[in-house]
């Protein structure tokens, strides 16, 4: 399964609202860091009894600025693709 998280920034704050198969995931973060970290943690939880099951989910997540005036250290744009597999019993 593949679920796309758009993320966007203002006021601080790093957005993000995927867009999966009749579901809808929103989550936010501080930095870029806790955003991808709190993608993972909401599109496993999410999506909890596909994984029990063994399917595979494969999120990326893209930025792309759409203005020039963003502070220096925000990215103009950036994607992040991880694969999420359920773990072995007893892991």
């Amino acid at each position: 399964m593949l679920v796309t998280f758009e993320v966007t920034y203002a006021e601080g704050w790093w957005s993000a609202s995927a867009h999966a198969p009749e579901n809808a995931i929103y989550t936010q973060g501080k930095s870029i860091g806790e955003l991808i970290d709190n993608i993972l943690e909401a599109t496993s939880l999410h999506y909890t009894e596909e994984l029990e099951a063994g399917e595979q989910i494969t999120i990326v997540t893209r930025y792309k600025s759409e203005t020039r005036e963003q502070e220096s250290q925000i990215p103009s744009n950036f994607e992040c693709k991880v694969d999420i597999i359920a773990a072995a019993p007893g892991c």
